[in-house]
């Protein structure tokens, strides 16, 4: 990682082509879009706003054949990223670019109910189009297929916003990682083991949820929980670094957390989620530390 940060550092030409790489890899490989929106964002860390927008407008002219899928890489993705970053180059504060994501999330999800007359409806022709092309109906039904379509359709604005909120602060770690192995080593590896999220968190989220139990179908309150839900997730990873630190544990505890929470999707997510909410009113890392004699402020 750090060959490829030296040379995306070396100048506006270097960057542009690694973001443009990553955008190629990225239509075989749909996870590695986040690498070239962190390309930008670790340009914008470093050199501040301005640079950020330049890269970013001779990445559109070098791949002005794709003038649509450009305008919306770049504004569902590529700005907002920017801004985090110059917001976490000016605060340093993960926590706010983290809080100020899940907003950018909320503001997704009620676009939506904004714009549209019937969300889950939507969705729901959106969904149905996309799997009778996709879905082979002599291993799936039709019946099937459209029981799934059903069950999925009502929540899908609420995850997009949840898997957009997330693509987002990962690629915005991604670059600060890279920033921090370049100029601060471990810097970076510090700061979100000590990720906590603000108390008005704590409270919204359990009020989002208490509205979406309380409701006959998902409306926008229950939509935004998703989007709590994948914050407090990105704590309870942060849990799990933090205390393998201060335990002093191996590398393999962490190799084990990834893959129980691959194969155990999606009850692994709401697990790690419900960790990091549970973190937030007790503050289990804080509670480890109190309790090793090493640590001078126990």
């Amino acid at each position: 990682m750090k060959a490829l940060a030296t040379f995306i550092m070396k100048g506006r030409t270097q960057a542009v082509m690694a973001a443009s790489v990553f955008m190629v890899l990225a239509l075989l490989i749909t996870p590695l879009g986040i690498f070239s929106a962190a390309v930008i964002g670790l340009v914008t860390l470093r050199h501040g706003l301005r640079e950020g927008l330049l890269g970013m407008a001779a990445l559109g002219f070098l791949l002005f054949g794709q003038p649509l899928a450009l305008a919306t890489t770049g504004a569902l993705l590529w700005l907002p990223l920017m801004a985090l970053a110059e917001v976490l180059r000016v605060t340093r504060s993960l926590r706010l670019v983290v809080e100020i994501s899940v907003i950018l999330g909320l503001l997704m999800i009620a676009s939506q109910y904004l714009f549209m007359d019937d969300v889950a409806g939507f969705w729901k022709g959106l969904l149905s189009e996309y799997s009778a092309q996709i879905m082979d109906p002599s291993v799936i039904t039709e019946a099937e297929r459209n029981t799934m379509v059903e069950k999925i359709a009502p929540w899908m604005a609420g995850g997009l916003a949840a898997a957009w909120f997330l693509q987002l602060t990962l690629a915005l770690f991604l670059a600060r990682s890279w920033q921090a192995v370049l100029y601060h080593p471990g810097g970076f590896a510090q700061e979100f083991r000590e990720l906590r999220l603000g108390y008005w968190l704590l409270i919204l989220v359990p009020v989002l949820l208490l509205s979406g139990m309380l409701s006959e179908k998902p409306g926008f309150l229950a939509q935004g929980a998703l989007v709590g839900m994948a914050a407090f997730f990105l704590q309870g990873v942060a849990v799990v670094h933090g205390l393998v630190a201060r335990l002093k544990a191996g590398s393999g505890w962490l190799i084990g957390f990834y893959l129980l929470l691959v194969i155990g999707m999606p009850a692994s997510f709401t697990l790690v989620s419900a960790a990091g909410f549970a973190d937030g009113l007790v503050n289990f890392r804080a509670r480890v530390r109190a309790r090793d004699p090493k640590q001078g402020d126990g």
